[in-house]
């Protein structure tokens, strides 16, 4: 997560002006709803990530697009004012817990809206940010799949 927010931050400069909150703000709902679609999505590539080194090389693609969702909203929450990375791990961190006493089928739904939207948001970004994107989820999936 380092390199994106390493490369996001040099895309700030490129992008838009944007405003950065007080270091103590709390986390807005849109960081909050972030960091659960990131959870749940986490979940979901380590279970695709382990079908895949069992050699389910169907499930390849998926986790890709997974990654990709993923990546989208840690870099749409960068580029709209968020860039204390300790408060979005932690963000994050809490989001994993929590979801882990909902209901398998609510868990279902979540990622699976939470994927969606994700993919809108990277569809929505412009060609350098769809770039930084990708290169971070082929990161991570190689670094699932080496594990």
């Amino acid at each position: 997560m380092k390199i994106l927010a390493i490369a996001l931050l040099s895309l700030a400069g490129l992008s838009s002006v944007r405003a950065e909150p007080p270091a103590d703000a709390a986390p807005s709902p849109r960081d909050l709803h972030a960091a659960e679609c990131v959870a749940a999505l986490e979940v979901q590539t380590h279970d695709l990530a382990t079908r895949v080194k069992a050699g389910d090389e169907a499930s390849r693609s998926l986790l890709l697009d997974r990654l990709v969702a993923g990546a989208a909203f840690v870099g749409d929450t960068y580029l709209h004012g968020s860039s204390d990375e300790k408060q979005a791990r932690a963000l994050a961190n809490q989001a994993l817990e929590s979801q882990k006493s909902l209901p398998p089928a609510e868990l279902t739904a979540r990622q699976s809206a939470c994927a969606a939207e994700g993919t809108k948001l990277y569809a929505g970004s412009n060609v350098l940010e769809r770039a930084v994107v990708k290169r971070f989820a082929k990161k991570r999936m190689d670094k699932l799949l080496a594990g």
